[in-house]
C-alpha cells in the first residue's frame, strides 16, 4: 500500500519535470511519510519502549490491522505503570510536534508547521474510546480500587 501511494504520486512527474513539481511532490512525501506514518511508527515504539523498560523480560503481542495497530503486554502492570506507557509517547510526541512548529515558524516552513500539527494531533489518544484514554481509565479505576481495599 505504501509503496503504491508512493508510484502514484510520482505519475505527474511523467508530464513534467517543473521544479514546483518537484518540490511539491518531495514535500508531499516528507509530510505523508514522515509527519503521518513516522509520527505512529514513535507513537508505538514509545509504548513498547517504556513498557520493556518497566518489565525487560515480559511478552508484548502486536495486533496490527490496516487502520490501527494495538499493543497488548502479556504482564501485569501497576496502575501507575499503566499511566506512564499512555501518558508518556503523548507528551514526548507533542514536545517533537512544538519543536517543528516553532522550526516552522523560524523558517517559514508551511510543510513543518504541517508536520508539527500532526505530531500535535497524537494528543487525540488521551479521548477514552481511543486506546491511551482506556488505559488511563483502566489504571484510574485499578487505583481507585486498590485504594478502597485497604
Amino acid at each position: 500500500m505504501i509503496l503504491s501511494i508512493l508510484l502514484f504520486t510520482l505519475i505527474p512527474l511523467i508530464v513534467t519535470t517543473d521544479w514546483f513539481m518537484i518540490f511539491f511532490i518531495l514535500k508531499f512525501h516528507t509530510i505523508f511519510f514522515g509527519g503521518f506514518w513516522l509520527s505512529f511508527i514513535i507513537h508505538e515504539y514509545l509504548h513498547v519502549f517504556f513498557l520493556k523498560s518497566m518489565k525487560p523480560k515480559g511478552e508484548i503481542e502486536i495486533e496490527l490491522t490496516l487502520i490501527r495497530m494495538t499493543l497488548y503486554p502479556k504482564f501485569k502492570l501497576a496502575p501507575n505503570e499503566m499511566i506512564k506507557v499512555a501518558v508518556l509517547p503523548l507528551i514526548i510526541l507533542s514536545i517533537i510536534g512544538l519543536m517543528l512548529i516553532c522550526l516552522a515558524n523560524w523558517t517559514s516552513q508551511s510543510f513543518l508547521m504541517i508536520i508539527g500539527s500532526l505530531y500535535l494531533f497524537h494528543m487525540i489518544n488521551i479521548i477514552p474510546p481511543l486506546g491511551d484514554g482506556m488505559m488511563l481509565i483502566k489504571a484510574i479505576i485499578l487505583k481507585k480500587s486498590s485504594l478502597e481495599r485497604r
